[in-house]
């Protein structure tokens, strides 16, 4: 099958290249993952910053140190002239303008932008898009680092077009930064949040121009010059009770090194080391870079961390960190999401244009950032979707670990499951310097590679984890589960079997004693086990794999219905395997990669139980059975979407838990655990059933294989006992977007994050956000970096006074799961098969709205 018939998510039915459909612009050629694919651009500055909807980047360009003088340059980026060839990859040949440039006197090499209104960053003048920001800077010569703000009026012609320039750029009076103590606030490197209120830099615990740690300091009045806090370790910023600052998702939790220790919650303590930092629009986030560079400064390592990280930080693993001491990371910034392909056009600046045809991220996952560099000239996609999985058990990237202290350790690799089982380097086993070793063969992107640094297996050497879990609650490894996955991706050295001529020089690519096993074998397959119920399940062998060249595996195993599968490159392989229901746990201890627990040096071991030769990747496991689509999501280069949207998920995986494991009662049928379970296999299942019971298949495909979509099908509940829950699928007739907190929160200004997604000010925004787009109904159904809303048309609405509801809707508990089933009922009653509220008026009328659901399934809580 063509590409031209992809869709992202779709059932086996839908996949019909139909006359009509196949020509549609919404098919185009599938989008490849540049996760590991630095791409040059000919934006060079020492030191940058863009605006918040990403169209203008200011950068420091040249500096005087004799004269104290700076030089600006203002360009246009215009993601219309932003070009893809065959194969996906964008090019920035033509996106940014020649620009335009001014002279500042004092100026340091870093900036930020600073808007009091990011609603409006710009206003729309005699055809000219015109941006009055302030310019957050700090002072670079003639004394101590003092940050600064100085008005700034850029002006661009022919603004949202390919031919969009900077025709004039112009800056007013500086301003020193005042605390409200009356210190002058000191450091480097400054970035803000889009709402001007949060600043983030450089400097040091005493405020007196020391560097080397990343700071915070707070002012409630946007872009302001006096009454800044005093300025606090980002370590410290969960223990601050200044109420402003506990609104930013950052102040959430005490920040972590990527082995789990904990950064000092006071100035005295361990305190995070950090140069360069950018923050995400909405405070999520800190990128920035961990360690040293051979020059002394602290430019090596870009990292990240924040809620996207579990707050652990993150050493990203793939382009945007090329190698070790390779080239000198210094700044770097984003524009979030604002060229999302996916994103709707009232998102978008200028309101209501289209993302189609030039978009960015490439990268398609729901949580892709895009950064580009400055000093680095070039752009990288960061997908951290995948950090935040709840049923991760192991997530060993491969790459070298950066201590708490801020300094590579070569022997040891992180875990970021959040379990921080770090993994260590025995015998001979090392980490790649480079990422060359994980690029394809070919350097084709659709050619499967592995990620970043890649585990190197001369032969001898391994890669151990002890799993360790005291009181048994972690699934998978102390805690029985009903699923499990095994994700890795390998290459064979292509001397592996050089010599071996007798005996069965089988490899372990992985063992855990008691538990797992998978063994490369001497004819080149692999062969997985597990033990299930005190039994060992051997798959057989594998279709044999290619030597010297990346393959990605994955095994699921369902225990519920016993069934296991294979997938090669993302695709199932469609072997005939065993089937063992049952339940599994790998038990504490030690598991071993790239060798057996006992490990074989040999080179060539006779009696099979060596070591492997070669590279892994990328060794990931959960604590159920994935997806098709998710196995293939992640698996870089694999042309596999085809199929793996057409696998038909087992029965096992539609228990609610096992979609969510937290939606394993009653009583959490009400929680976003549960509205994420619903929506899952409303998605997968639900889809299905509705397309094969629609009357306009044309029209049902169509909604089917959008770009908007992921299909959101969101669920509601219609019936439950406290073993089974049924749910309604929204109609396929529906609009699914993700939006941000800020943007929520402009609708009701309480839905302020996703600690928040779940309560009754977010449904009324989300209500708010699908009227806008011309829907009368909206739902969160997701939530991860972002809010996923689905907005679909309900067939009744009315106002309905809460007593009439139930008990618990008129305690006004409309997020419960009694609150909920009342709704549904009243519906239900009226010819309807569930219904959702969506605003309180006047205190006790319930906004009630009723819908038939494009399919109604019934669910175990627990298969």
């Amino acid at each position: 099958m063509s590409r031209r018939c992809r869709s992202w998510w779709v059932p086996r039915v839908a996949m019909l290249c139909i006359a009509g459909v196949a020509a549609t612009d919404s098919l185009a050629a599938e989008r490849p993952s540049l996760v590991n694919t630095r791409i040059l651009t000919p934006f060079s500055a020492n030191g940058h910053a863009s605006t918040v909807d990403g169209r203008v980047f200011v950068g420091n360009i040249r500096e005087d140190a004799a004269t104290t003088t700076t030089t600006w340059v203002a360009k246009a980026f215009r993601p219309e002239a932003v070009t893809y060839d065959a194969q996906g990859k964008p090019s920035f040949a033509s996106a940014f303008s020649y620009g335009r440039i001014t002279q500042v006197r004092n100026g340091e090499n870093a900036l930020a932008f600073c808007f009091p209104n990011p609603a409006l960053p710009y206003s729309l003048v005699d055809g000219l898009a015109v941006y009055q920001p302030y310019i957050v800077d700090s002072q670079m010569f003639n004394g101590p680092n003092m940050f600064r703000r100085r008005p700034v009026d850029i002006r661009v012609s022919q603004p949202f077009t390919a031919q969009a320039d900077v025709s004039s750029f112009t800056t007013g009076n500086l301003e020193t930064l005042i605390t409200l103590t009356g210190a002058t606030l000191r450091g480097i490197e400054p970035t803000m949040t889009s709402d001007g209120r949060l600043l983030i830099f450089q400097g040091g615990p005493l405020n007196d121009g020391g560097i080397d740690h990343l700071m915070y300091s707070y002012n409630p009045t946007p872009c302001a010059s006096f009454g800044w806090s005093d300025p606090r370790p980002l370590s410290m910023m969960y223990n601050d009770t200044t109420s402003g600052v506990q609104r930013y998702p950052l102040a959430r939790w005490g920040l972590k090194a990527a082995t789990g220790e904990p950064f000092g919650d006071t100035t005295s303590g361990p305190l995070l080391r950090g140069a360069y930092p950018w923050v995400d629009h909405e405070g999520r986030n800190v990128t920035y870079t961990s360690v040293l560079y051979k020059d002394g400064a602290r430019r090596e390592a870009v990292s990240l961390i924040g809620v996207d990280t579990g707050f652990a930080a993150y050493h990203i693993d793939g382009a945007i960190n090329t190698g070790r001491n390779d080239i000198a990371h210094l700044f770097y910034s984003g524009p979030m999401w604002n060229f999302e392909k996916e994103r709707a056009p009232a998102q978008n600046f200028p309101r209501g244009a289209s993302n189609e045809s030039q978009y960015l991220p490439v990268t398609k996952s729901h949580d892709v950032i895009a950064l580009f560099g400055s000093n680095t000239s070039d752009y990288n996609e960061i997908d951290v979707g995948e950090l935040r999985d709840p049923f991760q058990v192991l997530s060993l990237p491969m790459n070298e670990l950066v201590t708490r202290a801020g300094t590579y350790d070569v022997t040891r690799t992180p875990d970021y499951s959040g379990y921080f089982f770090t993994g260590t380097l025995t015998g001979s086993a090392f980490t790649s310097a480079g990422n060359f070793v994980t690029q394809s063969t070919s350097g084709s992107l659709w050619e499967p590679h592995g990620k970043g640094k890649a585990l190197m297996l001369p032969g001898g050497g391994a890669l151990t984890v002890n799993l360790a879990d005291a009181a048994g609650t972690v699934r998978g490894v102390g805690a029985l589960v009903r699923g499990f996955t095994v994700q890795l991706s390998v290459k064979p050295d292509a001397s592996l079997h050089a010599g071996c001529t007798t005996g069965n020089p089988y490899r372990y690519l992985v063992q855990k004693a008691g538990a797992l096993d998978l063994i490369y074998e001497a004819d080149n397959t692999v062969q997985m086990s597990f033990v299930i119920n005190g039994t060992r399940v051997r798959l057989g062998r594998s279709p044999p794999l290619p030597l010297d060249a990346w393959t990605h595996l994955a095994y699921t195993w369902d225990g519920v219905t016993g069934g296991f599968r294979e997938y090669i490159n993302g695709v199932p392989s469609g072997r005939a395997l065993p089937v063992a229901p049952g339940s599994f746990r790998m038990g504490t201890g030690v598991l071993s990669i790239g060798a057996g627990n006992v490990l074989n040096v040999e080179s060539c071991p006779i009696n099979g139980e060596g070591s492997f030769k070669g590279a892994i990747d990328e060794v990931r496991f959960f604590s159920h059975a994935r997806s098709a689509r998710s196995i293939c999501m992640i698996s870089p280069g694999a042309d596999c979407l085809d199929e793996a949207i057409q696998e038909t998920p087992t029965e096992g995986q539609f228990g609610m838990s096992q979609q969510a494991f937290q939606c394993n009662s009653y009583s959490a049928l009400g929680s976003r655990a549960c509205s994420s379970a619903m929506h899952r296999v409303c998605a997968q299942r639900g889809a299905h059933d509705a397309l094969a019971n629609s009357t306009n298949v044309f029209e049902t495909i169509q909604q089917l294989i959008g770009h908007r979509p992921p299909i959101s099908l969101l669920g509601a509940l219609a019936a439950a006992t406290p073993t089974e829950v049924s749910v309604a699928c929204a109609p396929i007739q529906h609009e699914s977007v993700a939006v941000t907190f800020e943007e929520l929160a402009r609708l009701h200004t309480l839905c302020t994050d996703d600690r928040a997604a779940q309560t009754f000010d977010c449904t009324a925004a989300a209500h708010r956000w699908c009227n806008k787009l011309g829907w009368t109904t909206g739902q969160i159904f997701e939530v991860t970096s972002r809010s996923w809303v689905g907005c679909f048309n309900s067939g009744l609405i009315q106002d309905v006074p809460k007593d009439q509801l139930g008990p618990a809707s008129n305690a006004g508990a409309f997020m419960n799961t009694d609150s909920k089933l009342e709704v549904s009922r009243w519906c239900q009653a009226r010819g309807y098969g569930a219904g959702v509220v969506q605003e309180l008026r006047s205190g006790y009328l319930a906004q009630t709205h009723c819908f038939q659901p494009a399919a109604t399934v019934p669910w175990k809580l627990n298969p």
